[in-house]
């Protein structure tokens, strides 16, 4: 092991000669420049580990540029605004993920290890032909993408025990700030906040290997959105996000986006999340969601009466495909099971998700404290006659199939029946009673008398190598134990199985 201390003005040169087994060592100092690691590799047993010097405080040896949030505002509008005019779908930072204070370029097992960023518009860490890249027990606040990466050789890499806090004003961006003015169509280079119109974790075309966990991310407009625009198969695969934590995310938690496979989200709490899951994949293989829970304290978007209107703050737990000619195919199963929700709004609003299959999940509805109670029903608004308007009803087109469910909602099963949705005969409109609000994970405790006790049936799921089944005979829902039991006492669910062959990094990039 070779520890190297550096300061601002050697912490370059540092990376430019680091190799396997490296420790190098920040003392305190302002690291406000741009720090690139590239073509540098350690090993499985010796990687290139990147950290602060032992006894210094990480916010003593910060890496920021020193740009707040109000300062970039204006700015990153007229970024957004240029995006379009050199050709981009969409006005957004995208074009510039790139520009970040880390830079891990050809890299393989690198460690960056008990660092705090802040103030580093738009980017903190990008990784791009990089494996083997592990993020752990850092500290970011601000910037627009907290973690970026890209290439079709990215892999294996592993983000534990982060804390992001995107908009570092309290409920600026989940109740002040209206959501167009984020990620609306058009710019108002005055008036919008397209700084905050980014992710926690956002990767372009990249083979896989994602592992989050043990994560908080709040105060954010998304969590995790991975891209493969070419929808190829052997991309965006293994993205494993579990037992971690997301508090006012203003728009989506879980986004693969085009086309994905194989991404597993379990053992996580939600607490204010605008659409807790976009899955509009043109084409997708096995998807797993089982054993989290999510709930509201608050409704999200500016009160109307107190400024300009925001149309999006209703929200919804999943946001399903719009249009039957996106949905190209194939699909494997997007399986969602032994998960306990609190929903304000309706559960799956207007589309499909081909492949669903539903099961054993304790679902109630509560409205978020002084909002009105909402009309919509838990498809969408399924009295009205306009298909477009609610989720679709065609499951046997689309293999979907919701079973073994506990759901309390306003006339749910009028609804449902009204609008000839085939649920399943052990679905159970009654409720789940939960012992709470859902504001922490122990207030999902089912109640000694609830019908979701020992309630749930069995099914059987495919995995990459095979399949998996469950008995039956558990509590429906997320918790598993008696009433006073630890909120960890969780339903366990399936082992994580990657579908990426094992490969040698240098095999396939050179060194």
């Amino acid at each position: 092991m070779n520890v190297i201390p550096v300061d601002p003005e050697t912490f370059q040169p540092a990376l430019d000669a680091a190799c396997a087994g490296d420790r190098i060592q920040l003392t305190p100092g302002i690291y406000s420049g741009v720090y690139t690691i590239s073509r540098r590799h350690g090993a499985a047993s010796r990687p290139i580990v990147i950290e602060p010097a032992p006894g210094v405080d990480p916010k003593d040896c910060e890496i920021s540029r020193g740009v707040s949030a109000d300062e970039f505002r204006l700015p990153a509008n007229r970024l957004a605004q240029y995006a379009l005019e050199i050709g981009y779908d969409f006005p957004g930072l995208y074009p510039w993920i790139d520009d970040a204070s880390l830079r891990i370029y050809r890299c393989q097992h690198v460690v960056v290890r008990g660092l705090t960023f802040s103030k580093s518009w738009p980017t903190h860490v990008f990784i791009e032909s990089a494996a083997d890249i592990s993020l752990q027990d850092c500290a970011f606040e601000d910037a627009t993408f907290c973690i970026g990466a890209l290439g079709a050789v990215t892999r294996d890499i592993l983000i534990e025990n982060c804390i992001w806090t995107q908009d570092t004003v309290p409920d600026r961006l989940w109740q002040q700030i209206p959501w167009f003015r984020v990620h609306g169509e058009e710019v108002d280079a005055e008036k919008d906040y397209r700084l905050f119109d980014g992710d926690f974790f956002r990767s372009n075309e990249i083979s896989g290997g994602v592992t989050i966990r043990h994560c908080t991310i709040k105060a954010a407009f998304n969590a995790i959105h991975g891209f493969n625009t070419s929808a190829q198969a052997a991309l965006n695969r293994d993205f494993h996000i579990h037992h971690n934590r997301f508090e006012q995310i203003r728009d989506n938690v879980f986004e693969p986006e085009d086309g994905a496979s194989n991404w597993w989200f379990h053992h996580n709490d939600m607490i204010d999340v605008h659409k807790w899951f976009s899955i509009e994949c043109a084409t997708r293989g096995p998807m797993y969601i089982f054993s989290n829970t999510g709930s509201f304290r608050t409704q999200q978007g500016p009160d109307p009466s107190q400024g300009e209107k925001d149309d999006n703050r209703g929200g919804a737990v999943f946001k399903p495909i719009k249009k039957v000619a996106r949905a190209t195919g194939p699909f494997s199963g997007l399986y969602v099971f032994h998960n306990s929700f609190i929903t304000r709004s309706s559960y799956i609003k207007k589309g499909l998700l081909p492949g669903l299959s539903h099961r054993n999940n304790a679902i109630a509805y509560a409205p978020a404290k002084g909002e009105t109670p909402r009309k919509n029903g838990f498809f969408g608004k399924v009295l009205e006659p306009e298909y477009d308007k609610r989720f679709t009803s065609s499951w046997s087109r689309w293999t979907i199939d919701f079973d073994g469910d506990v759901v309390e909602f306003p006339a749910f099963a009028a609804e449902i029946l009204a609008a000839r949705y085939p649920l399943g005969k052990n679905t159970n409109d009654q409720g789940p009673d939960f012992a709470g609000a859902g504001h922490t994970p122990q207030e999902f405790e089912l109640t000694a008398n609830s019908p979701a006790r020992g309630a749930s049936i069995p099914f059987s799921i495919l995995l990459p190598s095979g399949d998996w089944s469950s008995p039956g005979g558990l509590n429906v829902g997320a918790l598993q134990g008696p009433p006073g039991s630890p909120a960890s006492d969780r339903f366990q669910g399936p082992v994580f199985q990657p579908s990426l062959e094992e490969r040698h990094y240098d095999t396939f990039v050179g060194v």
